[in-house]
């Protein structure tokens, strides 16, 4: 049998791997100081009750535990009391409770103690304070609980139900509606996100993808593999498009809408409480799918609030939620409480894959042929590789080429080939007449139905036979002129749908009468576009039509602009002219990655995003930025557009940047130096565009930076510049960072603190510290700096004169969860002097001892006193402004705007 020391240890190694990084490559937590003699003795004392011990120390209950322990860094009576219940509620007899919960108390400090050593903080979104709070809250829930067998029952249902319901990936798109198993088809698509497991603890990640990228699949896939494994947890998978309607009426928090779902489509009523013991103690993941499919904006920010809500009072229960990535950012959720991620599109290879195992599900076609097919769809569909590498997309190329050798070249074709193969070819094959055409009327009473379906209140949700026939028959009697005639079209065509995966088909019924909607959503989206394109018939009228929506219409509006290009001579290059006149950049941007318009547009588009980019005010900060909204446009340009465009978008943006440089623009020195860093996308060739522009504008770019805070930053290595920058701008300018997209870009602090070895020599490092004590304190705003952002735990070495200067606005930060052993010795010791005053006395007599020039040692002397502080709380973040050249300050006064950096400005 495990020890309580041992099984313990492992659970805490656990979630603190899952919580964040380890420092080592294989941490073990030894307990050492723990009472192994006492623990034993209890283990002998209960007996047979020893098991239950164990079994609810593997339980997701007692990780919950461990969870709050790491997190809050202290244990106290929440945490004794929901200790004291769990073992109470697993049926541990009441005599053994109070000495039990003593010793696990004491070994779980003990463990979690060295796991601080050996392991990142917890990342900032999950709140200590909200942490606290649940911790409470589910004190007193399981003090109210008599037994937790109901609640564990109704778990395992749940688990088996979603596994039952969930465990096939559905063709809708192939001609019938047919579903396999995943090994048989699913391929796993690549994620771009952090670091970390998917479903931690806390673990909270908006996925976002392209229309047809999968997000829906990998949303189901994830519910059923977590309901498959053996951590037994309840995956709350929610398609959210199916509470619109409630969700506009509101009252309800989320928790009602988890368990209305356990009901419909599982077919479980969860017993009182159920759902929020689950969610309380590590038992529950929620899945959000399709956040974008609460299409309008207000009804989205108010769901973005409900889960908002829901995080912070559940703040350890794994939220996944998937979105479409074009719209997101009008309703996101918090960056403070969500990271996000994105589905890439499919590789060569996982397109190969997912072929090979299409062809081989495909009855239409001969074992004998699905090799030759797979090579030669392979080659053939080599030609559109934007197309093939999107997985809806792929599906239905793959049943194109089984069916007729064919495939499209954009993406409007794509969709009006699938629609008429599908409607004309599939019963053809199968011997079953065909009872109309698909033309003429009928398709404009499809086109006009998806228009009024896309446009509705609930956009896209299935409607009722009854409502889809009045529809139909309303838009057939304006062109036929004849009642009966418009009612039998509209009933043989609705016949025709019933049964079959066709574009439009039953998708279930109410307790009244059948209901029908479109197989996915992209279809609706396609006829959609056909009827905005067939009543807005210049690019004027069609770009008016679309402007107010762009974002939320996105799929509409790129096959509405590739109809208009074929049916208009240069349609493509009219209507991203509207575009760009009236506001649609970031359209016209994304166009490039499925359209090829002329050179001259695609320039003009190039163009307008750099300069949407370079003038952006906080392109330098001491805080870090997320400047995806003003970057999108270029970033999207540089890495998305299809290599059919990439040439001339390289030269535009070169050669515009050279201009901007040139007439030393801070901000276009700033987005240059983003094209040769390595966290960029590969594959691309910015990074030889970045050298060349390098070697061309030397000196401006040098001019430049001695003349901005930011300067720093990228002269790190040069202790001339920075002694300039630092009389220039003061010390706050080591702590300025460059921000691109979602990047930031170390300071000089940082990049120097995590050297191994400093870029140049001890002296030099000396008189750059000396130089920082001269300068008025404080140098910044508490609220620009993060804990994260310099990682001193490893760092142990690194305790000369400048580094433990720079380390200074990081320590004050750490001073607030007080001293810890995770950091360098040296750096613990200044934390213990400043923030224990017995300690003082001894940390001021080493300071006297430590190898630092005068100047450091009275600087560092008076911060462990508290006599200074170099960073000032509750300020607003402002960028270093340049000091008078008499007097030595460090940032703006409060309440004033920086001044500009130099001449002339960022923008």
């Amino acid at each position: 049998m495990p020890s309580v020391e041992s099984t313990i240890s492992g659970i805490v190694v656990h979630v603190s791997r899952q919580l964040a990084p380890s420092l080592n490559i294989d941490p073990v937590i030894s307990c050492a100081q723990s009472p192994k003699a006492a623990t034993e003795q209890l283990l002998h004392d209960i007996g047979d009750e020893a098991g239950t011990l164990l079994a609810y120390l593997k339980s997701p209950d007692f990780a919950v535990l461990v969870a709050q322990v790491r997190i809050r860094q202290a244990m106290d009576e929440t945490v004794t009391s929901q200790l004291s219940q769990g073992l109470r509620l697993t049926g541990l007899p009441e005599e053994f409770l109070a000495p039990t919960v003593e010793l696990v108390e004491q070994v779980l400090a003990k463990a979690c103690n060295e796991a601080s050593v050996l392991f990142h903080r917890p990342s900032a979104r999950i709140s200590q304070h909200d942490v606290d709070i649940s911790a409470a809250g589910s004190s007193r829930m399981l003090g109210q609980l008599e037994s937790l067998t109901e609640f564990h029952n109704f778990a395992s249902r749940m688990r088996s139900q979603v596994v039952a319901l969930h465990n096939r990936i559905r063709l809708p798109h192939i001609g019938v509606s047919r579903a396999v198993r995943y090994e048989e088809l699913y391929v796993r698509p690549a994620i771009q996100t952090h670091p970390g497991p998917l479903g931690a603890p806390g673990d909270r990640r908006v996925i976002l993808g392209d229309p047809g990228a999968g997000k829906s699949t990998f949303a189901a896939k994830f519910a059923h593999d977590t309901a498959s494994d053996e951590l037994g947890r309840v995956p709350f998978l929610l398609v959210l498009r199916e509470f619109t309607a409630s969700f506009d009426e509101g009252g309800h928090d989320l928790v009602h809408y988890l368990e209305k779902l356990c009901q419909a489509p599982y077919n479980i009523k969860p017993p009182q409480d159920a759902v929020d013991y689950l969610l309380r103690s590590g038992r529950a993941v929620v899945v959000l799918d399709g956040l974008d499919e609460v299409v309008r904006t207000e009804s989205r920010r108010r769901v973005v609030k409900l889960v908002e809500g829901f995080a912070h009072i559940y703040p350890l229960v794994p939220i996944l939620v998937t979105a479409r990535r074009i719209g997101y950012y009008e309703a996101p959720l918090s960056n403070e409480l969500f990271t996000t991620a994105r589905i890439r599109d499919f590789t060569e290879d996982q397109v190969r894959t997912y072929v090979e195992h299409w062809f081989v599900l495909d009855e239409a076609t001969s074992p004998a042929e699905r090799h030759r097919l797979v090579t030669s769809f392979m080659e053939d569909s080599g030609q559109i590789p934007d197309l093939r590498s999107n997985p809806l997309l792929l599906t239905l190329l793959c049943a194109m080429y089984s069916s007729d050798r064919y495939l499209p070249r954009n993406l409007a074709q794509v969709y009006e080939r699938c629609a008429l193969m599908l409607f004309e070819q599939w019963d053809a094959k199968r011997g079953i007449p065909l009872p109309m055409k698909f033309h003429g009327r009928l398709r404009g009473a499809v086109q006009h139905l998806a228009w009024t379906m896309f446009t509705a209140r609930e956009s896209g949700r299935a409607q009722s036979r009854s409502k889809i026939m009045t529809t139909l028959t309303n838009y057939l009697e304006g062109m036929i002129d004849d009642h009966d005639e418009s009612v039998a079209t509209a009933e043989q065509f609705l016949e025709f749908c019933t049964g079959r995966a066709w574009i439009l088909t039953d998708v279930g019924a109410t307790r009244f009468e059948p209901q029908f909607g479109f197989t996915h959503r992209t279809f609706l989206e396609y006829f959609a576009a056909e009827h905005l394109v067939r009543i807005h018939r210049t690019a004027k009228d069609l770009w008016a039509a679309m402007a107010r929506n762009i974002t939320q219409w996105e799929v509409v509006a790129q096959i509405a602009l590739q109809l208009h290009d074929r049916n208009v001579a240069g349609g493509v290059d009219e209507l991203l002219a509207e575009a760009l006149e009236h506001g649609g950049l970031d359209f016209a941007v994304r166009s490039l990655h499925y359209m090829h318009p002329s050179t001259r547009t695609v320039r003009a588009i190039a163009v307008a995003a750099v300069h949407k980019s370079v003038r952006v005010r906080d392109r330098v900060s001491i805080a870090k930025r997320d400047l995806s909204d003003a970057d999108d446009a270029l970033y999207t340009c540089m890495y998305f557009a299809s290599a059919a465009n990439q040439q001339v978008i390289e030269k535009a943006v070169a050669d515009e940047i050279g201009l901007l440089v040139q007439a030393h623009v801070v901000g276009a020195a700033v987005v240059l130096d983003s094209f040769g860093r390595p966290d960029q996308p590969a594959g691309t060739r910015w990074a030889d565009v970045h050298r060349a522009l390098l070697a061309q504008h030397r000196e401006d770019l040098t001019r430049t930076l001695n003349a901005s805070p930011w300067g720093a930053a990228v002269l790190f290595a040069e202790p001339e510049s920075l002694e300039q920058l630092l009389r220039r701008f003061g010390p706050a300018s080591m702590y300025v960072c460059g921000n691109f997209h979602r990047f930031s870009y170390p300071s000089a602090a940082k990049s120097l603190i995590h050297h191994n070895v400093l870029p140049f020599s001890d002296d030099a490092a000396a008189s750059l510290a000396d130089t920082m004590t001269e300068s008025s304190t404080p140098w910044a705003p508490q609220t620009a700096f993060n804990c994260s952002d310099v990682i001193l735990n490893m760092c142990d070495e690194r305790t000369d004169s400048l580094r433990l200067m720079l380390a200074l606005p990081y320590l004050e930060l750490f001073c607030t969860y007080h001293a810890s052993n995770a950091w360098a010795p040296t750096y613990t010791m200044l934390v213990n002097g400043r923030t224990d005053e017995l300690a003082r006395p001894a940390v001021l007599d080493r300071l006297e001892r430590l190898p630092l020039s005068a100047r450091v040692r009275a600087f560092l002397s008076s911060w462990v006193q508290h006599e200074i502080s170099v960073t000032v709380p509750d300020q607003p973040s402002l960028l270093p402004r340049r000091l008078p050249r008499r007097q030595l300050r460090s940032a703006a006064p409060a309440g004033t705007s920086p001044a500009p950096a130099t001449e002339p400005s960022q923008s």
